[in-house]
């Protein structure tokens, strides 16, 4: 998945004062259905539509709110698993928290990105989640991004995105007039994402919440609705309370739940943190969106029902939706596409529909046949609203409430060109009214040619004779374009143990053909080892889209790869009072003291074998040397713990891995207070970030840790790493009988990036970089050499030695008449 920031085509944005965001939300449409008096989305007629309770780190409570919203959808729609995924739906708050593009360590509209906004940790709500999830940026699942003390990579090839077609704002009302309506929304819709304000005055023993109207305090807290009771007596006037999920983990309130009056000051009062449903969630269909408006909706201009953004097509591709927002609920909308903008007049319409958006809030709509567009051209989106005026972004003073306790200006970008009202009969560029404002205004497309989802190969994994779970993935094959394609499906290597129910047909435009790849019987008598097969989709008609997806079978269970028994120093980057030797049986302030000796032996790694952490420690890091774990599957990290550390509002302690030494995972973190008095075992799966990587790191962290109480800290021993072997295609081992490409790193890159590559036999080998133009900016050769694996190195420059700007490129590996293409992203 790659999206198109700004300034890669005509995308830029920036400021505006016609009305403050808060004043101009307002509430859906009423229902007039009745409701039941009481619901609880735990058990909906033995079905359960709530994900499990997290432990917040930071203030991160509204991406906590977000992802539990989507994640509720997700489960009652099936869409998940549809998908292909397993398990619950599980998605990475910390992914939208460093990649938000309001804070510090972001901001595409700046230049550098970095520096301005927001601190990262310590707060936003739900219209930057909404930014975020509106250009395509997220959200991505908790195995892909989930990073709280490094930020994740920002895209990966192996992420799966997940977007919500509609993200809808509620307000129940002074008189909780629409409170029907909102309740409505949660049975049909899931998971409700609202906000409170905090504080021990407004809780009871029972964990009931209530905030009368006259309290002055502003929301500090975004939580999720999952169910109500109108008969609850709470602290207010009147019964009925709201059954909430928090972020605390389930040692607080009522195995992490608890209730919030329906009378509350905040919760579904809040213009634009009180009641928002995300909803339509699904893996995400579109590969491109175009956007001017990086900070989505920050402002209205009241005064402009039509308008529209000009943008230049990146390739050749089809135009199949537009999202946009708008302000009020029951609001008739005008979607036109054209192909020209000259004298002032829009002209060539090459698309037309309306319709009615029944909620305030994001609205994604598909075209009723997508537009083809060249590469090169430009297009404009024309968005006529009935009521409620356009919303732009702009520059904006962001009252950050969830989290922090200060406001903040967020910079946007504009430039001239990109978004246009109409006053009168004039189109005038909103650059005249505001020099940072972009429309909400976004076209979603995909390549012309043949499109495969999900974007994702899959692993298989059993027993020695089965069975293998999953057994299937279905791929849906489907042709953006005019007239008919033949399309083709083959395999690499001829596996016995894959069947595919369809290897050829035809596709007419728009028309999907399911097809499913399944382990089949003859995998019962492989031997234990890791298998893998590429399963090659071809368009035979015009090759556009051309792709394959990797399978992977993992027979038996994973032996041991690396072993520590630390009976001798491993030799590991050791920072700060982390060292190996024999623990003295010290601190313990509170909690438990160290041990005195090691699980088995005299020595461990520990963070100061002679007592406590101290107060106010910053993160300090053990982390092993370059570990090798190309050609291994099913990747596990086991190891006995003897650790004490407070709980995570206070004190840290991480596990973490990586494939680059840069961008980091954690595979664990403290929820709680953590107090072993004995060695405790640990095991975690580390396979979605190691598996068949050429380089990985794995680190132990301790801190930060704030001014109060001292633990003793982290104790190892025993550090065993385990995989499954890759074993060829049906066993035989060896080189691959093609040139194979394999996962490239880092990617997004800064100053290099490593390309691995397999070749079958000794010969010539080349690479060569293109630009998204086709443009060959970059060649090498690499001469001659033998079968087996290698590895190139591209540093980001032409051939004449000169940078490269930000973007994306695309790296061809090619040897004779065979050649693999690898897409890459600079980021300077």
């Amino acid at each position: 998945m790659f999206f198109l920031p700004a300034s890669v085509t005509l995308f830029r944005r920036p400021h505006m004062k016609y009305l403050p965001l808060l004043s101009v939300i307002v509430l859906a449409a009423a229902s007039t259905a009745q409701p039941p008096p009481t619901y609880d989305l735990r058990d909906v007629g033995g079905e359960n539509y709530v994900t499990s309770v997290k432990s917040q780190q930071g203030g991160t409570c509204w991406t906590h709110g977000v992802m539990a919203s989507m994640e509720g959808n997700l489960l009652m729609t099936g869409a998940w698993e549809a998908a292909g995924e397993t398990g619950e739906p599980n998605l990475a708050e910390y992914h939208l928290d460093w990649w938000n593009g309001f804070n510090q360590h972001n901001n595409d509209d700046l230049d550098p990105p970095t520096g301005g906004g927001l601190v990262v940790h310590q707060g936003g709500d739900y219209l930057v989640a909404s930014a975020y999830l509106s250009r395509g940026e997220g959200a991505v699942r908790d195995i892909d991004g989930q990073s709280y003390t490094t930020p994740p990579d920002r895209y990966s090839d192996s992420y799966h995105y997940y977007y919500p077609r509609e993200i809808a704002w509620y307000i129940a009302g002074s008189e909780l007039e629409n409170i029907d309506t909102i309740k409505q929304a949660i049975m049909d819709y899931g998971v409700m994402g609202t906000c409170m304000c905090y504080d021990g005055a407004f809780i009871n023993s029972e964990y009931e919440h209530y905030q009368p109207p006259s309290s002055s305090l502003d929301p500090n807290h975004a939580v999720s609705i999952v169910g109500w009771d109108d008969g609850r007596v709470t602290q207010a006037p009147l019964p009925g309370a709201w059954l909430v999920k928090n972020s605390w983990g389930t040692g607080w309130g009522n195995d992490g739940y608890f209730w919030i009056s329906y009378y509350d000051k905040h919760s579904c009062q809040n213009p634009t943190m009180g009641a928002i449903s995300h909803r339509e969630v699904e893996y995400m269909r579109y590969q491109d969106v175009y956007y001017h408006d990086y900070h989505g909706w920050r402002d209205t201009l009241l005064t402009a029902s039509e308008a529209f953004n000009a943008f230049i097509c990146q390739q050749d591709e089809m135009l199949e939706a537009v999202s946009f927002f708008t302000v009020v609920p029951n609001v008739d909308y005008t979607v036109r596409i054209y192909d020209s903008f000259s004298g002032g007049q829009l002209g060539s319409e090459l698309a037309s529909f309306s319709g009615t958006a029944e909620c305030a809030g994001l609205h994604t709509v598909d075209l009723p046949s997508p537009v083809t567009l060249d590469q090169g051209n430009d297009f404009f989106v024309y968005l006529d609203l009935s009521t409620g005026g356009q919303p732009f972004d702009c520059t904006s003073d962001v009252p950050v409430l969830l989290g922090a306790d200060y406001r903040v200006i967020v910079e946007s970008r504009a430039d001239p060109g990109e978004s246009f009202f109409l006053d009168g009969s004039s189109w005038v560029d909103l650059q005249t009214v505001d020099t940072t404002g972009n429309f909400c205004i976004k076209a979603l497309t995909n390549p012309a040619g043949l499109l495969v989802l999900p974007e994702s190969g899959f692993t298989s994994e059993g027993d020695t004779g089965g069975p293998f779970y999953p057994g299937s993935m279905e791929y849906t094959l489907q042709f953006n374009g005019e007239g008919s394609i033949d399309y083709e499906i083959t395999t690499e290597g001829g596996a016995g143990w894959l069947e595919i129910s369809t290897t050829s047909g035809s596709l007419s435009p728009y028309s999907p053909v399911p097809v499913t790849l399944s382990i089949g019987p003859a995998a019962a008598v492989l031997p234990d080892g890791a298998y893998s097969e590429r399963v090659y989709f071809t368009n035979l008609t015009t090759h556009q889209g051309d792709t394959y997806r990797d399978v992977v079978l993992v027979v038996g269970e994973p032996g041991v790869l690396y072993s520590w028994d630390m009976s001798s120093d491993p030799g590991w980057t050791a920072q700060g009072d982390w060292e190996w030797g024999v623990p003295t049986g010290q601190g313990g302030q509170h909690g438990y003291p160290d041990p005195t000796s090691g699980y088995t032996g005299s020595n461990v790694y520990g963070y100061n074998l002679e007592g406590d952490y101290p107060n106010n420690l910053p993160e300090t890091h053990l982390t092993t040397g370059v570990l090798g774990f190309h050609g291994m599957y099913s990747s596990q990290l086991v190891f006995w713990r003897w650790l004490g550390v407070e709980s995570p509002e206070y004190d840290h302690a991480y596990v973490s891995v990586s494939s680059n030494g840069v961008d980091w995972v954690d595979v664990w973190a403290n929820q709680d207070y953590v107090e072993d008095d004995s060695w405790v075992q640990q095991s975690f799966d580390i396979s979605s970030v190691a598996d068949n990587q050429w380089q990985v790191y794995i680190r132990w962290t301790m801190g930060s840790t704030d001014g109060g109480w001292t633990y003793c800290g982290w104790n190892i021993d025993d550090v065993v790493i385990y995989a499954v072997p890759h074993v060829g295609i049906e066993g035989g081992g060896g080189p691959s009988p093609v040139l194979q490409l394999h996962p490239v790193y880092p990617n997004p890159f800064t100053s290099e990036v490593t390309v691995p590559f397999t070749v079958p036999g000794t010969g010539e080998v080349g690479m060569e970089v293109y630009d998204l133009s086709g443009r060959m900016v970059d060649s090498l050769s690499l001469g001659e050499l033998a079968a087996g694996n290698h590895a190139a190195v591209w540093s980001g420059t032409d051939s004449g030695g000169q940078r490269m700007g930000s973007g994306v490129y695309f790296v061809r590996i090619f040897s004779g008449s065979d050649s693999r293409n690898v897409k890459v992203v600079l980021v300077r």
